[in-house]
């Protein structure tokens, strides 16, 4: 993967197709074409499956449309340019979304150990990852981050010379929202009631019960409930 970064023209969000996003897709990248080009984001969307993938090539195109549609992905992944050219209220705005998991794609090793250092990244336990790094284990990373996973790339935290930060997901491998979600389908609510007790969408609610199935090996939101109160007793 390149790890130079371009400059591109601002455009609305767009699916692999090239056709226009009428919402925000579940994972979305947001960059430069050079750092995430057509063809990764395609290999990216296959090995993800059923998750659709989509890509902006700026923050303000996200935000116009999150804003105008009130959808939000539930993996927001930004690389390092797209982060240094945040404005303050950018940067407040991103912080803010505490529905939408976070992965920044660093270019240089510096900023990676700076994002890492970062109080409210890591209130936030954003993912951290090289752009540089094999396929082969950007899908893996990936991959982990969009079930709901974290990632910190362990060089910095090396370099860096602090302790790693406390994990959002718990020992079951389910972050704080996934969660919610299960102790409240537990509770024989629907899907439309969760959603607005926890102030999302029924399609976010639908993408958090599915990540949580995946991590307890469940075959619906039942089955991942049960399990879930039957671990946690």
């Amino acid at each position: 993967m390149n790890m130079a970064s371009c400059d591109g023209v601002s455009s609305e969000i767009r699916t692999l197709s090239g056709r226009p996003a009428r919402g925000t897709a579940e994972v979305l990248f947001v960059g430069t074409q050079c750092n995430f080009s057509h063809s990764l984001i395609s290999v990216t969307s296959q090995e993800l499956g059923h998750i659709t993938v989509a890509a902006a090539l700026s923050f303000d195109d996200f935000r116009s449309l999150s804003e105008l549609t009130g959808e939000r992905p539930t993996l927001l992944v930004l690389d390092e340019p797209t982060m240094r050219g945040l404005t303050e209220e950018d940067r407040t705005y991103l912080l803010a979304l505490n529905d939408v998991a976070l992965a920044i794609a660093f270019c240089t090793g510096a900023f990676g150990r700076a994002c890492y250092e970062d109080a409210e990244l890591r209130r936030r336990a954003a993912s951290i990852l090289p752009l540089n790094i094999r396929l082969d284990v950007w899908l893996s990373v990936i991959k982990l981050v969009a079930h709901g996973g974290n990632y910190i790339f362990p060089e910095i935290m090396s370099s860096a010379g602090v302790a790693m930060p406390a994990a959002v997901p718990d020992e079951l491998g389910l972050t704080q929202r996934q969660q919610d979600v299960l102790r409240l389908v537990a509770d024989g609510q629907s899907n439309k009631r969760i959603a607005l007790s926890l102030g999302l969408s029924v399609h976010t609610v639908k993408l958090h019960l599915r990540n949580a199935s995946l991590r307890l090996g469940a075959h619906n939101r039942t089955e991942a409930a049960m399990r879930y109160r039957a671990l946690r007793s």
